[in-house]
């Protein structure tokens, strides 16, 4: 009798485990019936799956805005298989000590260094990057952080620039224009900067390529979704939304690699 209880009582504890993961997830009491009732599968799909969890008090906080940190530790979570530290810590300075150091490393280290920095500091060979982890994140932060999964299953698509200007002409807030001297080419600033002054058009600066493409990719697969037109970049994004858009990047993906 005694082994059989040894053996049962694992299988129980994670029955339990599980079941109180579901109840938890169908009875947040600020989701099921009220306005955010349109996140509620996302929800428990995520709250089961571990990638996020609920409060203490019973809530989900769906329309609580979130940080850069917050979004890529559940991306993380999500995508365990995705891992560029070599088990380093992060190679950008401000995220070495954060409590996301890991994520960060796993994420962006290696050749996504130089993409997703949002400052660099020191001189050249002594360069110092840094990416403001607990920035709010805005909807085109998520969309170019989705790129990195996008990149590992080999989907992300490469169209033509003439595609890529037709595709942004189809909402009323996606910019494109040549550059100038002065402008913000980083990865994280939601401009494409296209010159069509020539017979063809050609991108105008450093990073507007993958920009473009992960633009292009992530509203083709349907995982960032405009409303009356508007894709809103620079909008900041809740719990709900990280959580839907990342349920919409896992069920796009998860047949490939």
């Amino acid at each position: 009798m005694l082994k059989k209880k040894w053996l049962i009582t694992p299988l129980v504890a994670v029955a339990l485990f599980f079941s109180q993961s579901a109840f938890a997830a169908n009875t947040f009491t600020d989701v099921n019936g009220t306005k955010y009732e349109w996140a509620a599968e996302s929800i428990r799909s995520m709250v089961d799956k571990g990638v996020v969890k609920g409060y203490a008090d019973g809530t989900f906080k769906p329309g609580k805005t979130i940080t850069k940190a917050e979004f890529v530790n559940m991306f993380h979570k999500l995508f365990p298989e995705i891992n560029h530290s070599s088990g380093k810590a992060s190679e950008f300075v401000d995220a070495r000590k954060h409590w996301a150091n890991k994520d960060f490393a796993a994420l962006f280290n290696g050749d996504y260094v130089w993409d997703f920095t949002e400052s660099v500091g020191g001189k050249y060979p002594n360069y110092q990057f840094y990416i403001k982890p607990d920035k709010p994140l805005t909807r085109w932060d998520v969309m170019m952080i989705a790129s990195v999964r996008t990149d590992y299953t080999n989907q992300t698509l490469h169209p033509e620039i003439r595609e890529v200007i037709s595709a942004a002409a189809q909402y009323k807030d996606m910019k494109i224009r040549q550059a100038n001297y002065n402008d913000n080419f980083s990865i994280n600033y939601p401009v494409l900067y296209i010159d069509t002054t020539q017979e063809e058009p050609s991108y105008d600066g450093d990073s507007q390529s993958q920009k473009a493409e992960a633009f292009y990719t992530l509203t083709n697969m349907g995982v960032l979704t405009a409303n009356d037109g508007y894709l809103h970049p620079k909008a900041l994004v809740t719990r709900a939304e990280a959580v839907t858009i990342l349920q919409r990047l896992y069920e796009a993906t998860k047949q490939s690699k």
